[in-house]
């Protein structure tokens, strides 16, 4: 309300966001940025509403997943696929300046080894027993219905997550396991804090999770600061960002982090997000765990590659503990910031994508995650492939039975067609050519001042009421024969007959001489617009039969890669299953192998393509209204300028 409220005061440039991350996390959040920024141009287009933009926008895709016993697929459908993205792009970029960090060249730390570095971890037996009970519970969702208040896949994943940093955030019973991320985490940080001490260089650590303790009294945060302890940094060089409950408490703290007095600082991506300033030390960035939004690892990286920091070189650490639920998110959060780098920029070529939003992972995904082995996963999408190919393979059937039929029809129906139009012709040239001539009433023309009481006399000698269907001849008009059909269940219709004969209905209350009149000059003066209509559909009928002669006998084009990607997902899930190779077949190949095979395939021969540009360039779009107010004051001198601002031109740069 209020930015609209703005925009009406100031056309075109009511209000200004400033932001880092305007699409955190989903495509939708694209439609709320307009919402604000651009209403006249969704107004404009039609798509205002939401239902509109997304009819426009995005789709409805019918996804296929794999069933709990893994051997066949289950068919859902969500929003989760958006089209016309170009045009999409070039709406963005009418209302928005885009400068990236690489556009704007700031002076900041470079990364050591050019980007983020992983810290593998191992998984312990404990952590792999509790993530089968989490593919048990996902089982019993699937199919025992179960509540999704009591449980539900959004939860196990977060379960998932609590795992994947320890054991003990789900287990009571669960022990400290030496390979452990948090153990990995202590050792890198305790050596960093010794190598870097002559300068007191600074270290973050980001962990959304463990921050309070369980029921059982387990909280990662709390360990981590007793371990660095245990270590030999000093309990006073050490700091949660929780503990700082309010703003004078948090500038304090900032203030010690700047200056190397507190130099490990612990928090989560809320508290130590967006405001918090202590890049002038840090040496080290540690993500112990996975956020849920690419725009999260931007505001946490953001801390550390940041003007003020002295440090030329700078590391950034990610924990990832093998097998479990930090490889699928940390692809997943990488896949979604690529792709919103490349809608923001306008690198992007392609028309449709799948959307980036979603917090669960899929039941394949857990279903890999728990065997261990991402080749579980790579079979479970060329199910989903194959079931998609045979579902094209049956549209193309149907096509060419279509195609067949069609083509048995449609002679007839185009001779049909043409018959109309000769004879709609024929009529529309003797209505022009007797346009003057009296109307005949029975067997006499009739003067035109005694028409209306003729024509009424001849329509009163008509029953009323009929038992059946009746045709009643009135006379002629414009050289055509007229009359009306009387009906015992409808209203009667005015016929005006030559070579064709057309109708007109009238109503039970008026069936006098004018409007039987009136119905008249509606048929005859529309011969001309029925010839169009006629035409129109010929021609098309016409397209259709070479449309139809050109899709005839036409193979269905993906049955190669149909076939090569049925015959590699049955070895795959022979291998997998290990079932030995039949007598004389082919020896099964390693099962990782086979995966990458099916990987490069789909990728040779996907069904729905794009054309790539061969040049980078952005989304045409018009000038955004802030760079029109630069270019103009780039154009015009001090002195101009200001004389621009205070005299008459003042309104010309409201209006860009």
């Amino acid at each position: 309300m209020k930015a609209r409220y703005l925009h009406q005061l100031h056309p075109g440039h009511g209000v200004s966001f400033a932001t880092g991350t305007p699409i955190s996390n989903t495509m939708v959040e694209m439609y709320t940025m307009q919402r604000f920024l651009d209403p006249e141009g969704l107004k404009s287009r039609g798509i205002d509403h939401f239902d509109a933009w997304a009819a426009t926008f995005g789709e409805v895709v019918d996804t296929m997943e794999i069933s709990p016993d893994g051997a066949s697929l289950k068919p859902r459908s969500r929003f989760a696929r958006f089209t016309n993205l170009p045009e999409l792009q070039q709406m963005f970029r009418g209302f928005s300046d885009v400068q990236t960090a690489e556009m704007l060249d700031l002076p900041r730390p470079e990364l050591e080894t050019g980007k983020a570095i992983v810290v593998a971890c191992p998984m312990s037996d404990e952590q792999r027993s509790l993530q089968q009970e989490l593919v048990a519970r996902y089982d019993r969702i699937r199919n025992e219905k179960v509540d999704p208040r009591v449980d539900n896949a959004l939860a196990i994943t977060t379960d998932g997550r609590k795992l994947a940093l320890d054991s003990r955030m789900l287990s009571s019973e669960a022990t400290d396991f030496p390979g452990s991320k948090v153990n990995a985490l202590v050792d890198n940080v305790a050596r960093i804090w010794g190598r870097t001490s002559p300068t007191r260089g600074t270290q973050m650590i980001f962990c959304d999770m463990g921050v309070h303790p369980t029921p059982w009294g387990y909280s990662a945060y709390d360990e981590i600061v007793r371990k660095l302890i245990a270590r030999g940094i000093p309990r006073a060089q050490i700091a949660v960002a929780g503990d700082a409950d309010s703003d004078a408490k948090k500038l304090a703290l900032f203030e010690k982090v700047r200056s190397g007095s507190v130099r490990v600082l612990i928090g989560s991506t809320q508290k130590m997000g967006t405001g918090t300033n202590v890049q002038k030390r840090l040496v080290a960035l540690h993500h112990l765990d996975a956020p849920w939004k690419p725009a999260e690892v931007e505001q946490r990286d953001g801390r550390i590659l940041r003007q003020g920091n002295e440090n030329e070189q700078v590391a950034v650490y990610r924990y990832v503990t093998e097998g479990s639920f930090d490889a699928y998110m940390w692809q997943a959060l990488e896949t979604k910031a690529r792709f919103i780098s490349q809608v923001m920029t306008g690198d992007n070529a392609v028309r449709r994508a799948e959307d980036i939003g979603g917090q669960e992972l899929s039941y394949a995904e857990v279903k890999a995650i728990a065997s261990g082995n991402p080749a579980v996963l790579t079979l479970a999408e060329a199910e989903a492939d194959l079931q998609r190919l045979n579902l094209l393979k049956r549209n193309h059937a149907d096509e060419q039975y279509l195609a067949r039929r069609r083509l048995r029809e449609l002679p007839e129906t185009i001779e049909q067609m043409s018959q109309r139009l000769t004879n709609l012709t024929a009529d529309m040239e003797t209505a022009k050519a007797h346009g003057d001539d009296p109307i005949t009433i029975g067997t006499h023309a009739i003067y035109p001042r005694d028409v209306i009481d003729a024509l009424a006399a001849r329509l009163d000698a008509l029953p009323q009421y009929v038992r059946q269907t009746q045709r009643a001849l009135l006379g002629v008009y414009r050289g055509l024969r007229f009359g009306l059909t009387l009906d015992p269940q409808y209203a009667p219709e005015v016929w005006l007959e030559g070579a064709i004969t057309r109708r007109c209905p009238l109503s039970r209350e008026h069936r006098g001489p004018r409007a039987v009149l009136n119905a008249l000059e509606r048929l005859a003066g529309g011969y001309s617009s029925e010839c169009n209509r006629v035409r129109e559909d010929l021609g098309i009928a016409e397209s259709q039969v070479r449309d139809y002669k050109a899709r005839l006998g036409a193979p269905f084009p993906h049955d190669a890669y149909l076939a090569s990607l049925a015959a590699l997902r049955d070895r795959l899930k022979a291998g997998l299953a290990g079932v030995p190779p039949e007598h004389g077949a082919e020896p099964q190949a390693e099962v990782s192998e086979l995966a990458e095979r099916i990987k490069t395939l789909k990728a040779c021969n996907s069904v729905e393509t794009a054309p790539q540009r061969q040049d980078k360039r952005r989304a045409s779009a018009e000038e955004p209204v802030t760079a029109k107010i630069r270019r103009r004051s780039g154009e015009a001198a001090p002195g101009d300028w200001r004389q621009r601002l205070s005299g008459g031109d003042k309104r010309e740069v409201a209006r860009a």
